[in-house]
């Protein structure tokens, strides 16, 4: 099967292969925001852009995906047709080749944590932290193939 084509035998559109997964979202922080994702956590800047005061983005390298950070637009004459509060009930979940080398980063840096470096009992060794939103970034290794 194709990547992005109808099966007809399942009724569902697959999405896997080519393509890209990014959490997106607008942000009243976006300085600091693009500051955290960059400088704190040191993710991969992708592409950033400037075009006006109400069109601002960056888009950070995360695992497979990208999270795109983008500042809300402070006009009533935007064109953007998203939701723009705050992100609510949602959280970033993160893998990395080595959680001990980033739990050791993130308290170098003195980010905030939501909870301790653990082992889970799914098998995960983790921890979380907040960013400049409050979004919880839940940051893993598989446990026992660090």
């Amino acid at each position: 099967m194709k990547p992005q084509e109808w099966s007809a035998g399942t009724g569902r559109w697959t999405m896997v292969g080519r393509g890209q997964f990014r959490f997106a979202y607008f942000t009243p922080e976006y300085d600091a925001t693009v500051a955290f994702y960059r400088d704190d956590l040191q993710l991969a800047v992708v592409d950033s852009w400037d075009r006006s005061a109400d069109d601002r983005g960056t888009l950070f390298a995360a695992a497979s995906g990208m999270i795109e950070v983008l500042s809300r637009p402070r006009s009533q004459g935007s064109s953007h047709l998203w939701d723009d509060r705050r992100p609510q009930g949602a959280f970033m979940v993160i893998e990395v080749p080595d959680v001990e080398e980033a739990y050791r980063s993130v308290l170098a840096r003195r980010l905030p944590i939501r909870q301790e470096l653990a082992t889970q009992p799914w098998g995960h060794r983790a921890f979380c932290l907040r960013e400049p939103n409050g979004l919880t970034l839940y940051v893993f290794g598989e446990a026992g193939k660090q």
